[in-house]
């Protein structure tokens, strides 16, 4: 394990592939306005109902049904990633579940999953980090995968949002104070959905995982706060501060790694996939990376901020439209509560 020449970034070369993803998104959709509407913000703060999808982007997103677990949307996905791949589940070495969103604080999701899929000789545990941790879950994986612990490692995410917007939603129906709505709002712009991706070592030097940068920044830990699933505690986000802070953040790394380290420039990434928490934040990556808007793929307008499983779902998504091909190179660029950052480049083998 090496650091990069910047200060506070840890710094690892990749070992891996991802030979398979997978999604589940629900049918069930509610947009902006709905929720706007729920708490009429219109008599209640003086804010129209359009000012969420106008703020955001967010037109709407998915609502998993009130009986599905977290485990049940990894487990969809994952069943998803296994056919893709073609591989049968007692074949899976490790699961690793890092959602925000989990079914108990004790046992760890990750066991739940593991049965409900059937991966019997698999080793699980959980790795929770915000919005980031099913990047932190590959980094992982592919450290397993580099001792040759692991040959096939499952990494899976189950975020069930909408439950935390109706906290917030519950919050706004009982004060007309305009400071808890700037802190609430956040937690307005969630959705829900499962992710996977199965992983197993490189095929060669130059496909694959070509490394890893990490960063924590914990002076920042309290600008976004979420208290634990069993109680009512809402989000509440200091948004501004946030998003300024990690917007500092995300360049440095990203020059230190894709251009120092990987060596690759702007123009020869065919995808950059950042966290997506709106469309301003998608242009705003767009131009710290020095890429067009169309290189960037686009969740966030349809399916809202859906926390850890933002990436993944890019990934699933543009390889289910055979936009990606192999030897395409990725720059995935994951961000979240506390202040974290995670980016890694990709050379796409998976097509």
């Amino acid at each position: 394990m090496r650091t990069l020449k910047n200060p506070g970034y840890m710094y690892t070369a990749g070992h891996s592939r991802l030979i398979s993803t997978g999604v589940f998104l629900p049918e069930e959709r509610i947009t902006s306005r709905e929720i706007m509407q729920q708490f009429d913000s219109k008599n209640r703060f003086n804010i129209p109902f359009d000012w969420l999808e106008r703020t955001t982007g967010i037109r709407e997103r998915r609502v998993a049904p009130r009986h599905l677990k977290p485990s049940d949307l990894a487990a969809k996905a994952a069943t998803e990633a296994l056919e893709q791949a073609g591989l049968r589940p007692n074949k899976i070495d490790a699961v690793l579940y890092a959602g925000v969103d989990r079914d108990h604080l004790e046992p760890a999701t990750a066991h739940v999953v593991q049965h409900k899929i059937g991966a019997a000789n698999a080793i699980a545990f959980d790795i929770s980090n915000a919005c980031l941790g099913f990047m932190n879950a590959m980094h992982v994986m592919d450290s397993l995968i580099a001792t040759g612990q692991v040959r096939r490692g499952l990494v899976v995410t189950g975020e069930k949002g909408h439950p935390y917007t109706q906290k917030a939603v519950r919050c706004l129906t009982e004060t007309t104070d305009r400071n808890s709505f700037g802190s609430l709002w956040a937690g307005l712009t969630l959705g829900d959905a499962g992710a996977a991706a199965i992983m197993a070592p490189k095929l060669g030097p130059d496909t694959g995982f070509m490394g890893f940068a990490v960063q924590s920044k914990a002076e920042f830990h309290e600008l976004c706060v979420c208290g634990n699933s069993g109680d009512d505690s809402p989000l509440t986000t200091n948004v501004s501060k946030i998003v300024k802070e990690t917007t500092k953040l995300v360049g440095p790394m990203y020059e230190a790694l894709m251009c120092n380290h990987l060596k690759w420039k702007p123009e020869q990434l065919n995808r950059y996939i950042p966290h997506q928490v709106g469309l301003r934040s998608v242009r705003k990556h767009a131009e710290v990376a020095g890429v067009p808007v169309d290189k960037v793929p686009v969740s966030v307008d349809s399916l809202g901020n859906i926390v850890s499983a933002t990436i993944p779902v890019n990934l699933q998504l543009l390889s289910r439209d055979h936009k990606l091909q192999n030897g395409a190179k990725i720059y995935l660029s994951g961000t979240g509560s506390g202040i974290c950052l995670s980016q890694a480049g990709l050379v796409w083998d998976a097509a």
